[in-house]
Order: C-alpha cells, then sequence, then structure tokens
C-alpha cells in the first residue's frame, strides 16, 4: 500500500520480533512463522494488534495449507421461536442443549476468516462449531488468506444461525434472539486439494481457491 489521500502505510513486520509476515492482498488478519504471533489490523489504531493463535491438530491427515477460522465465544438467548414443528435442530441446539428448558447456553461460533461462496460459508461454520469440543489444536507454522475482521465474522455467525434452523423440515414462522459476543481467537484449519479449489480435512466440504 502506497501513502496518500486517505491511506497510510502500514509495515507488515512483526510487532514482536521485527521478521517479515507474510500474507494476501486483502488479508487482516496476520500470522509471524519466525515467533509464532498471530495479530489482526485494527481500523481505528491502524496497527497491527495481538490475537491468539492456534491450528487443528490432525495427527492422522497430511494437510497442504492451513484457512484461518475465527473462534467467536457467544453467549445466545432465545426470546421467542414459532414453528409448526417447533424444535431445534441447527445450531441453537447446539448453543441451547437442544431442548427449550434454557433460554440461553454458551458456545463458540468457528467463523471462516477468508472469503468462500456463502453456503460453503454456512456449511462450514454449522459443521466447526459443532464439532470444536472434540477437536484437538497445536502450534503451526503458517496462516494466510484471513480477510474477514470482527464485524464481517459476528454477521456471518448470526446468518448462520438463522441459516440452520431454516434449513428444517419444521415451518418456521418467527424467531427471536440475542448474541452476546466474547473475546474472539483465531485457528488455523487444515486444507487439501480438491478438484475446483480446496476441501476441509476433517468434513470434505470445498471452497474455491482463495484470492491471492
Amino acid at each position: 500500500m502506497t501513502d496518500g489521500p486517505g491511506l497510510t502505510l502500514v509495515p507488515l513486520d512483526c510487532p514482536s520480533c521485527g521478521a517479515s509476515v507474510a500474507a494476501h492482498g486483502a488479508d487482516v488478519v496476520y500470522y509471524c512463522t519466525a515467533c509464532r504471533n498471530g495479530y489482526r489490523f485494527d481500523d481505528e489504531s491502524r496497527s497491527l494488534i495481538p490475537v491468539e493463535v492456534a491450528f487443528l491438530s490432525l495427527p492422522d491427515r497430511a494437510v497442504e495449507r492451513y484457512l484461518p477460522f475465527w473462534l467467536q465465544p457467544a453467549t445466545v438467548t432465545m426470546a421467542e421461536r414459532k414453528a409448526q414443528g417447533d424444535v431445534f435442530r441447527g445450531l441453537m441446539s447446539f448453543f441451547l442443549g437442544g431442548d427449550r428448558t434454557s433460554p440461553s447456553g454458551e458456545g463458540v461460533f468457528a467463523v471462516p476468516a477468508f472469503d468462500a461462496p456463502l453456503d460453503a460459508v454456512v456449511r462450514l461454520t454449522h459443521a466447526y462449531t459443532e464439532a470444536l469440543p472434540r477437536l484437538g489444536e497445536k502450534l503451526g507454522e503458517r496462516l494466510v488468506g484471513g480477510c474477514y475482521g470482527f464485524d464481517e465474522i459476528r454477521k456471518l455467525a448470526h446468518f448462520t444461525l438463522v441459516a440452520t434452523e431454516v434449513d428444517k423440515p419444521d415451518l418456521l414462522k418467527d424467531l427471536s434472539y440475542t448474541i452476546d459476543f466474547g473475546e474472539p481467537r483465531l485457528l488455523g484449519v487444515g486444507f487439501v486439494r480438491a478438484r475446483d479449489g480446496w476441501a476441509d480435512a476433517v468434513f470434505g466440504i470445498e471452497v474455491p481457491e482463495p484470492a491471492a
């Protein structure tokens, strides 16, 4: 990026160790392979802010690259749900425990931080949000392609929550809820080559080649 009206030149050097940080053109999250620290770009301060980063542990799979997901802690509170069948089967079931005995519940949304078709984002968010409690983590080596920040991933969390409620056999008539978000962190998820791009190494959900 060059200096000019409305533009600020921000060097992509690690604030912790000074090493050059690899990134794609639209990235807003970064990972230093030298000291293994993660950062996000903050629009207000126009600087790199530290963020916790881990990588999904897949001891039985050889992965070819890691793509970033935001892990967004959240408390979901149900105000009202009216449907013909009146059952929870999507992510609402995950957060509220599958029944209506509790009006709220805690969990962690796992939302892709990279650009992908919306249907793939919903499938990945649904699958990894439910699978997180049984998946392990480790240190990793490289993470690029994170072009979504806090605002975008929180909108995607809302969208996926509603989308997984709508995609059911019962007829949803009304849904009213709130989400209180906590402090997110990054998770690198392993992907392997697929016919038209990449597929995640756990569920095989395909996404196109992320823009460089």
